[in-house]
Order: C-alpha cells, then structure tokens, then sequence
C-alpha cells in the first residue's frame, strides 16, 4: 500500500510436482483504517495480516526454494522489490528488509518491544490487548481509564483530588470527614457533635448556653457551671469536717471564684428535726454552726449559689460530741479504793462510763453508771499503784470527750516488826513486806533518848529480814521500817531492844607459880560495874570466885593465889552491870611443875633407851619428841605412871634431839632435852633369784650408814670361771651375767664404809641349762610349716615342741636331741599357731624358746557377676574355708584401676555402684586375715548403656510441648524419641546425641501423649523412658493477632498465622514479637542489615516484601486489614549498637486504599521522641506515588516509601546505612536526619492486650 494508491501485484510459483499455485491479492484502502471507531476494518485488517502470515508459512513449506537445484520450472512475473523497504536476495530466496519493517517483503512494520507479547502489531504500531496499553503494550490498563478522573501508573489509578476507588468513580469527601464522619457518595454523614461539610466543627447542645467552650463536641464550662450544656451551677467539692464540739461544727469545702453565695442546710436526724440555715458570701469557704445540741447527729447540706440559681448540693453526716464532765475531784484515796466525784450535766443523756486505767495497762477497770450518779468508789485497786481515772458522758451512739485525771494509790508499809537474836553488837530485824508493789524498804534504827546519829538504810523491795550489827552493847535502840515508791513513803511501823553486856576480851595468862596464876583482859565496851571472876581445877575438887572491880584503863588484872602445883584450871570471867551478866570469857591456866633426871640407858643402830624423875601432880601423860639431824621430828606418849620409853625404827648412825614434857589436858609443863646418837647396821644376806643358763640375779640389804662402796665376785666350782666386779655404794642389787650353763658358782659381796672393809658374805648356786636358740620358721603352706634352731650347749636328752592355735587345742611332739628342724604338719589354713621349744634333760627344762606363726589363707572362688545394670551389679562368690576378717576388691576398666572396696569379711556378696555406664571391667577379690593375704580370684563384667533421665514435659500448650531430658554418661550416637496420642497416631525422631531437649510441634488439642526416649550407640540401646502429657485447649480457635496467640501459651517469638476477624478464609502469616514490653506484637516492619530493597514501587509496598525471619515490609493492605480489627497501638523500637530506643503511640490505625492508607495515630510515650506525628494524617508516597505535599517527589528524593508531609521527620524505609542528609533510615529527634538507624522494628497490637493479660495473670492458679 502506497500513498498515492493501491498496488496490485500476482505471485505465481509452479511445482512441478504437485502444480500447486498460489495467488494472493491485496487491496485495502489506507483511508479504509484510518477511522479509530471503524473496528471492522481494524480487524479486518488483522484478520489479512494473519492470512498473509499463513500463506507465507505455507509457501515455505511446499517448496524448497525458488533458487535451487530441486526449483520447479517456471518463471517469475518480475523481482519483488521488497516493498520498497528491502532489497531481494536470490541466495536466500527472499527479502532482506531494511531497519523497522519485516515480513516476506519487507511490507509489516515493526512494532515496539513486539508489543511486548500482550497485542498485536498493524502498520508498525501495537494493538493492545484489553488490559494492557502504550506504545509497547507494557504498561497496564487501570479500570475503566479511571473514569477520566485520573492518571492511570502501572495499573492503578492516581485519582485528582475530589475522587478516590480503584477506578476513580468514588467522590472524595473533602478532607476525609475530619475523621469524625462517613464518606458516602462524597458527603461527610457526621457522628453527632460534628457538623460541617468536612465534620470539621463541633457542635454543642444549646451551645453550651453561653457559659462554656464547645470542644469536640463537648462543653467545657465556665468557672462556676457544670452540666451537660453548662446550664447548671457547679457544686462545691470536698466538703469536709475540720472540728466539732458539744455545740458547734466546723465545715470546709471548695467552691468556684465566681460563685455569690453560699447555702448551708443543717437538721438533726432525730424525729420532728427543724432544718435551719445560713448563708455565707460567695469568698467564703469555711463556716461554724453554732448552737447545737451536745450528742446529737446532724444532716448538713452546702449549696453553691449565682444569682439565686443553686447547685445541687454537697452532703455530710455529723455527730456532735456530748458535753465534757465537769469537776472531777477525788474524796479519798486508800490503798486499794479511790472514791471520785463530778459535776451533774443538766439535759437528758443516757448516763456515765468511767474508766481506771493502771499506767502499765494492765487490769483496767471500767464501769457504767446511770445518768443521774455523780460519784463512784473504785474498789480493788493495787496499792502504790498510778491509774488514769477516764468519764465519758454516752448519749446513742455518741460520747463526750472524756475528762482525765490521774491518781495513785496510797503505799501500805511493812508490818508484823520483830527483833530476836540480840546480842551484844548484833540484832537481827524481821518484818512482813507490803502487798503494793515498792521500789525500797526504808530501815531507820538508833539510841533512844536521841543519843547519837539515827542511821538509815534503803533495802531492796524483796527483803524482809535484815542484820543490824556493830551495836553499842548494853545500849537501848528504837528500829522503823516503812516503804517507798516513787518518793512517796508509806506509814512506818517501829520497835524497841536493848542489846547485850559485852564480855571481856582477850583474856590472857600473864605469869603463874606452882600456887598462883596472874590474869589480865580488855575491859568490856559497855559501862559496866565490875567483872565476876570463876575458876576451879579440871576435876571441879577446888571452886571458887571473885569479884573484881573494872580497872579505867583500857584492861584490868587479878592474880588467884592457893592454888594446887602443878595443876590446870579453868577460868572463867563475866562483866557486871547491875544484875546484868555478860557471857563469860574462858581459858584453862595450870600452875608450874617441870620434868628433870633425863637420861640414856641403851642404845643400838635403830634404838634408844630413855628414863626421866617423876612429875610431881596430877598429868594425862608425858610426851616425847625426837628430832633427827635432817630435821624430821616425831612424837609419841608415854603413861603417866611409866618414866622410861625405848625409841625405835631409827636412822642407823644418826644424831637425835630428844624432850620429854608432861602433859595435862592442852596444858603442858616445861620440858627436858637430851641428844643422842645411833649405831652402824651391816650387810648380813646375800639372795640370789633368776637363776638362769647364763646370769643370776644377787640382792642385799642396804647398810647403815650407807657404804662408799661394794666388791662383788664370783668363781665356778672347778676355778675355770671367775670374775670381780665394783659397784657403788647406794646399790643394792646387781645381774651377774656370762656365766656358764649347767655350772656350780660361789658369789661374795665385800662392803667398804671409809676406812672399814668388811667380811665378806657369800652364797652359791648353779646354773640352768641353756635353750635352743635362733628358732625359724620356713615353707609356709595352708596346712604345714617347718621349725628350725641351734642345739643348745649345755647336755640333754631329747627335744619337746608345743604349738596352739587360735583356737586353743594344743600339740606336742617330742623330737631326738641330734634334730634341728621338725615339719608340723595337718594344721589350719589362715591360723595363727604359737609354737615352743625346749631342751630337757631328766627333770630339768631349759628356758622356753617361742615364735608365733600364720599358715597361708586359702582362696575364694566362684566370683559372678549379677544383676548387671549401667551403673552398677551383685559381685556373689564362695568363700574360703578359713576365717576372713575382710575382702578386698579392685575395679579395673581401660587398665587402669578404678576403685578398690574393702568388704566385711561375714559378707559374701556386695553391691557395686557408681560403675561407668557401657564399659569393661575387671574385677578382682582376694580375703585378708590379720597380716594374712589369699590368692585373688577374677572376672569381668560388661555395663549396659544407661537411659536418659528426667524426662519431663514443660510448656505445654494447645499445639505444642517441649521435651527435656537429662543425657547419659555413657557416650551415645543419638537418641530415638517416639510420641503417639490416644488415638493412635505415632511419630518417631532421630536426634543428635548433643540435644536434650525439643519442642514438638502441630500436636492435636486437649490430647494425651506418651513420649518414649531411647539412646542408642550401634547396635547397642538404653532402656526405654517415658512421661505422658496433655495439650491444652486454645483459648482463641482462630487468633487474629499475635496477641491472641500469646493468650493461647504460645510464648516463642517467630512465625505464625492470624485470621482477619477470625475468619479461617483470610489467614496472614505475620511475625509475633512475644517478648518485647510482654509481647504480643505483630511486626510490621523490620530492617536490621540492608540486604532487602526499600527502594520499591507501590504495589510492593501495597502486598508487601521481603523475609519475615529478616527484613521485609508487611504490605499496606495487610496493616490496613489488620489495623481495622479494632484499636491498636504502635510501637517502634530502635537500636543503634548497645543502646535502645522506643517510640509508642496509643493508637494506630491506616486508611483503606481509597484514602491511600492515611496514617493515624494517637499520643506519643517513649524515649526516642516524637517523630511520627509530624506525619499525622498523610496518605502514603512511593517513588512511583507522589502523594506529599511537597515540591519534590520525597520517595524518590529520600530513597525510601513513607507517609511523607513536606517532606519527613522519620524515613524509616529510607536507604539502609545511608548517612546523606535526609537519605538514610532516619528518626529525627533522636539521631537527626544525618545517621541512618541501624536496627528499626515497627509493630502492633490491640490497645487493650495489658490490661487482659494482667487480668489473666492475677487470675491464674498459684
């Protein structure tokens, strides 16, 4: 087709073969396609551009060329020429066309991108298909053309400013109805106290009445009025009592500045009541009532008042107090009563109560009292005791204040006062305590008459005795005793005494004769007459006294004269005082007579004799005292009719001082004195005691004096063995030793004192025979041992050897006197045998030769191994024939040892323990007895593996459980858990040997299960352990957020489903942060490395993209969904290395996509600051979606989609680690707008999730 006209051309092509020929011819006006609205000639012209294509297709098919060996004879009309847009190639028997056309003849123009596979391309431009236009046929189709009320970008419809929908159909209402209306055909219907054409301005009712503020839709009223329509008067407020009285209350409350008057009500509650009231000016906010009536209860109103309008009023109930008594006065006050007397009240009440209250507050008293009584006596009380007296007048329910006063009770003082036991200086004071409880007894005593100082002591409150010494004897005293508590001091009760005359003192022998005795004594303190002297002998033959006048000085004397030589007597003396005596003073004095004639008769080494003269008058005995010259003195007595005594057991050699005195009762008479030495004790035997082979023992009594030394010697009977020895001279006793067995010896001892050698003494024995010696034992064996020795030298005739066991029998062999070892034979295993030897010759034995010896021990045997668990088995084994004191058992695994058990020797089996799991041992027994050790007995045993333990079920929900267990010793290769339900239905896992723990997954709700663990090495298995639980029930069937997710015990964050308004059709799969501020979250939106592209277009952000396990954005649609449920909050958390931010927002909420997913959210609470209310009310921008209202495009400027304004202060799907101004993931107030946030998290849930959880939480078993 050219311009100027149609062509018209015929292509003929003859094959020989099948004489097929194909014509075609085309003719279409151009102008016939021009017509956009003609579409018949439009397809038509498709219609031909595909016939020609089929044509073309199937001339290619039945010929093979036009140019080759195999081309059918013919010829052609004329050379094609391409259609002008080509040149003709007869190598490749077509057209080559030039650049924008093709087909056979270079006559199609090419379309754009081939239409990009979604129209068809005529005369070069492309028919789309009906969803898709442009030049290629690539961009989409948005609906309707968006109704020529927008821009249709990728499909979707950007609509102008007053319309909204998918196809722009939808009239927008102006300014989204402020939020506080419905769109519907784009007119805001406004929720009520909302009007306008937007629901911009708030109405009132009755506009406030002129007397508030209309503030979304509500009246904030003026100071002074309240209501619904401010047309009330507001009400005072916290109207209290500040005090009451008998008469008066007084009254506080609040009222508003603007306020004229105040209205104060008040009636008494009691029948027939007279309200009364009062007015006060508006400034006034405190009022008394007076002129109450004491005891009465009151209702009391206070109305706020403006120009006579009245509020409703403010309420409260009073009571006044009753009149307080008057006049409390005490009449009198005994020990234990207090009589109290008041003042009458002269109105009607319903009568008194009065209280005694003790300080300590112990024991109170309380009694009530008729109206008409105004007096009491208070009996029962404690003496010395303080009480608080309390009266309260009582009227109803109502009580005066009381009148206090204290008082104390009187102290009752001590009674019952005696004085006994007096003496000269002492008297002793008794007295019955007082019943009140006192702080001290007060003692008073002194002379009577007022002679001297009266003295006082303060006594602890328990005592009721008391000592009075250091009197004045012979004196008359008056003593007082009373009780004090607390300064007061009760009555006191007193007595009078006269103490004793006082005897003379220190009465003392001043000189005596054989007939006179001179006495003196201290005059007694007392002022006394004289003194009464008695005295007579011991036997009471002579008696006598006198009477001797008191001498003024400080002692008087007297002398008794006729009195008997030699003679004691007693003497006695007493003081006088009229015809008081005192006690007398005593002593014994004996008149003089000395012994003489001392002399010494006989003495020997150990003794002396003595004879003295007789003593002249009566004597118990004489005593002798000697002393020797190392100073030890003894003392003996001799009848008084004997004049001479032998002393005896005396040192030999030694010095005495001997005295002899006559003795009569303690009196003693002057003594005689006479020295006097011992004579010299020689040795005289010698003894001789164990006598044996070789040495004797030789014993001898000591001499006196001691000697300067001994010779002792010794010669055998035929002169071949002799020997002398020099000892010292304190010895008594020597060993003579070396000497010859079987020998006859003389032994001497010589003494040698000075220059004095004594004869010598001598005694004679002979020697015993000499034992075998060097006794061994060898071959030891369970039943035999062999003894050998050296034959002794001395002569004999045979051997005898003796063996015992333990047991207590007793052998003997005798054995020819040429053997020196002997075999014993059929003994005792494991038995310790004492074995003798002797020599023997006739009747005589040598010495005893011992040794002890042990036969060996036999074995156990049989050792087994039983009960073989993985940590321990019963060792059983036959024990030996001999006694066991214990069993020794080694443990052995890997060659090492491993333990080593002592075993009771009665035992015959033990349970080992604490063994390895899955290893070898070998295990060895031997017994011991004493020193004694068997031979040891082996086997091995083999462990089994052990099972895990503890097996437990935790966290157990509706869907799932976690299983725990503790692993075994032994090492394993893995473990094989099964869990099967009730049903029937069985699962079996393979886990590694490091796991102790999993959680199954997908179990059925409100379902038994039995969980079976095994752990396995190879072909080897533990045994079997088991637990059993049930799955819970789900508290939401179909949680539509992660919060009703976290109710159903699902505690671990990760990946879960929600269901939009819980329909089972509309599943999410979202991601739950349950931990974060008590969890319940659904993330919406995370960024933590950059390895996601926020950079995105709007349908990516619309259905969402990226990782939930990483980053991803949730998709506005799916947020919107979401959001829509109900109200949520909004919470951003924020992390830059260690430290943590969060912004939260008490509501969050996106539009639909009509509003282009407007952002809403509510008040701001955190620690990064607020950077999203900046953005409050924005609909949503990406790169290919301008919709902020700056100049720029923000998302394509800032590299991020957002609810930009002009243009953000937070990007948080800006471009990851970006630092460019405004660029980067940025939230300004609290890195500004040149740091890029490493780690962003956005995420909601419902608003009201705290407050249920805690409700849950306080709810839940303990």
């Amino acid at each position: 087709m050219e311009p100027n006209g149609p062509r018209e051309y015929t292509e003929q092509t003859l094959d020989a073969d099948s004489q097929v020929t194909f014509t075609h011819r085309i003719n279409i006006p151009k102008a016939a396609c021009g017509c956009p609205a003609a579409t018949t000639i439009q397809q038509l012209a498709t219609r031909v551009e595909m016939l020609e294509r089929e044509v073309s297709l199937l001339r290619a098919q039945c010929g093979s060329g036009c140019c080759g060996e195999s081309s059918a004879m013919g010829r052609l009309d004329f050379i094609p020429g391409c259609s002008g847009h080509g040149s003709f190639s007869f190598d490749l028997c077509g057209c080559i066309c030039e650049e924008g056309w093709t087909g056979k003849n270079c006559s199609e123009p090419r379309c754009p991108d081939n239409c990009s596979g979604q129209g068809v391309c005529v005369e070069g431009e492309c028919v789309c298909d009906r969803d898709f236009g442009g030049d290629n046929c690539s961009e989409p189709r948005c609906p309707s053309d968006c109704s020529g009320r927008g821009l249709c970008i990728d499909g979707e419809c950007v609509c102008e400013e007053s319309f909204t929908g998918e196809d722009c159909m939808v009239g927008r209402c102006l300014n989204d109805c402020s939020d506080q209306g419905l769109c519907i055909n784009g007119t805001c219907q406004c929720r009520p106290g909302y009007v306008g054409e937007d629901c911009s301005l708030v109405y009132c009712a009755n506009n406030c009445s002129k007397k508030g503020v209309c503030k979304e839709g509500f009246c904030v009223c003026q100071d002074g009025f309240a209501g619904d329509d401010c047309n009330s008067v507001a009400p005072v407020m916290n109207l209290i009592i500040r005090g009451v009285t008998d008469h008066t209350i007084d009254l506080e409350w609040e009222g508003s500045a603007v306020l004229t008057d105040f209205l104060v009500t008040y009636t008494p509650s009691s029948p027939g009541g007279v309200q009364l009231e009062i007015r006060f000016p508006g400034n006034t906010t405190t009022c008394t009532i007076t002129g109450l009536e004491a005891g009465m209860e009151y209702n009391i109103n206070v109305f706020a008042v403006i120009n006579n309008s009245i509020s409703v009023p403010d309420s409260i109930t009073v009571w006044t107090y009753l009149s307080n008594p008057d006049g409390l006065v005490f009449k009198s006050i005994t020990e234990t009563s207090v009589e109290v007397q008041w003042q009458p009240f002269y109105y009607s009440f319903d009568g008194w109560e009065i209280s005694f209250i003790p300080k300590d507050n112990d024991g109170g008293m309380t009694a009530q009292l008729p109206s008409t009584i105004t007096s009491f006596v208070q009996t029962g009380l404690r003496p010395g005791e303080q009480y608080t007296v309390n009266l309260v007048a009582l009227r109803d329910q109502g009580r005066s204040q009381p009148v206090t006063a204290t008082v104390t009770t009187l102290i009752d003082g001590p009674t019952q006062l005696i004085v006994r036991d007096v003496s000269d200086t002492v008297a002793f004071v008794e007295w019955a305590p007082p019943k009140a409880k006192i702080d001290q007894i007060v003692l008073r005593y002194g002379l009577v008459g007022g002679e001297g100082p009266r003295t006082t002591f303060r006594l602890q409150p328990t005592l009721s005795q008391y000592s009075l010494q250091v009197l004045r004897p012979g004196s008359r005293y008056e003593v007082s005793v009373s009780g004090v508590r607390k300064g007061n001091e009760s009555g006191s009760i007193s007595t009078e005494f006269t103490t004793e005359i006082d005897a003379p003192k220190n009465l003392r022998l001043v000189s005596k004769t054989s007939t006179t005795l001179e006495l003196e004594w201290d005059n007694s303190e007392a002022e006394v007459d004289g003194y009464q002297v008695v005295y007579s002998t011991l036997a009471g033959d002579q008696y006598d006294k006198v009477i001797v006048p008191r001498n003024e000085g400080a002692t008087t004397k007297t002398t008794l004269t006729d009195l008997l030589p030699g003679t004691e007597y007693g003497i006695g003396i007493s003081a006088m005082k009229g015809s008081n005596q005192s006690t007398p003073s005593t002593m014994n004095g004996r008149t003089g007579e000395p012994v003489d004639l001392l002399i010494i008769t006989f003495k020997t080494y150990n003794t002396i004799t003595l004879v003295w003269g007789v003593v002249q008058g009566p004597i118990d005995h004489y005593k002798v005292t000697y002393t020797s010259s190392s100073g030890t003195t003894t003392e003996m007595t001799v009848p008084k009719d004997v004049t001479t005594t032998t002393l005896t057991e005396l040192e030999p050699g030694t010095e005495y001082t001997i005295t002899v005195a006559a003795r009569r009762g303690r009196q003693q008479s002057n003594a005689a004195t006479i020295d006097a030495f011992t004579g010299i004790r020689p040795v005289t035997h010698l003894y001789l005691s164990e006598v044996t082979s070789d040495s004797v023992s030789v014993v001898w009594n000591a001499p006196a004096p001691p000697a300067d030394l001994f010779i002792l010697s010794y010669s055998s009977a035929d002169g071949t063995d002799t020997s002398k020895v020099t000892l010292d001279g304190f010895k008594t006793r020597s060993l003579v030793p070396g000497l010859l067995p079987s020998t006859h010896y003389t032994i001497s001892l010589i003494t040698i004192q000075g220059d004095v050698t004594s004869e010598p003494i001598t005694a004679s024995l002979t020697t015993g025979m000499d034992s075998p010696k060097e006794m061994t034992v060898s071959e030891v064996t369970e039943d035999a041992v062999t003894i050998a020795w050296i034959k002794p030298l001395a002569p004999f005739e045979y051997y005898k050897l003796s063996y015992q066991s333990a047991r207590g029998r007793v052998d003997s062999v005798v054995i020819d006197s040429d053997v020196t070892n002997y075999t014993l034979s059929s003994l005792f295993p494991a038995t310790e045998y004492e074995i003798s030897l002797i020599a023997v010759s006739g009747s005589q034995e040598s010495k005893v030769v011992k040794t002890s010896v042990f036969t060996a021990m036999d074995m156990p045997s049989e050792l087994t191994a039983l009960n073989i668990t993985p940590q321990g088995a019963l060792l059983r084994w036959n024990p030996p024939l001999s006694n066991v004191d214990i069993y020794v058992l080694t443990l052995t695994h890997h060659q090492v040892t491993a333990d080593t058990l002592i075993v009771e020797g009665n035992k015959q089996e033990h349970q080992l323990s604490n063994l390895k799991p899955s290893t070898t041992y070998s295990v060895a027994l031997y017994a011991t007895k004493g020193p004694l050790t068997s031979g040891t007995v082996i086997t091995n045993l083999q462990t089994p593996m052990d099972a895990p333990l503890n097996l437990t079920a935790s966290e157990v929900n509706h869907r799932s459980a976690l299983i725990s267990w503790q692993p075994p010793i032994a090492e394993i290769d893995n473990y094989m858990l099964t869990y099967k339900s009730t049903d029937g239905s069985r699962k079996e896992l393979i886990l590694d040997a490091e796991d102790t723990w999993i959680r199954l997954e997908g179990l059925a709700e409100i379902t038994e299960y039995t969980v079976k663990l095994q752990a396995g090495r190879g072909l080897d298995t533990s045994a079997v352990v088991s637990t059993t639980f049930t799955t819970g029930s789900r508290l939401f069937a179909t949680p539509q957020n992660c919060a009703q997710h976290l109710l159903n015990g699902e505690t671990l964050s990760g990946v879960y489903t929600i269901y939009i308004n819980r329909d089972p059709s509309q599943g999410v799969q979202v991601y739950c942060d349950m931990t974060t501020d008590e969890g319940g979250w659904i993330v919406f939106q995370r960024r933590q490395n950059g390895l996601t592209d926020f950079s995105r277009k709007w349908n990516d952000y619309l259905v969402g993209f990226g990782n939930l396990e990483d980053e991803f954005w949730l998709g506005l649609d799916n947020i919107h969904r979401i959001a829509t449920q109900g109200r949520y909050e909004l919470r951003i958390d924020m992390k830059d290395g260690q430290e943590s931010v969060y912004a939260s927002y008490d509501k969050f909420s996106i539009g639909d996509a009509r509003k282009l997913y407007t952002l809403r959210i509510g008040e701001y609470n955190g620690t990064a600051g607020d950077s999203l209310s900046y953005h409050q009310g924005r609909p949503f921008s990406t790169k290919d979606r301008d919709n902020d209202i700056a100049v720029t495009n923000c998302a394509l400027s800032y590299k991020g989609a957002w609810w930009y304004k002009n243009c953000h202060r937070a990007n948080l799907n800006g471009k990851y680690g970006e630092s460019k101004h405004s660029q980067g993931i940025n939230w300004y107030h609290w890195k500004g707008h040149e740091f890029s946030v490493p780690f962003v998290e956005m995420k909601m849930r419902p608003f009201n999730f705290r407050s249920i959880s805690s409700k849950r939480r306080r709810s839940a078993p303990v």
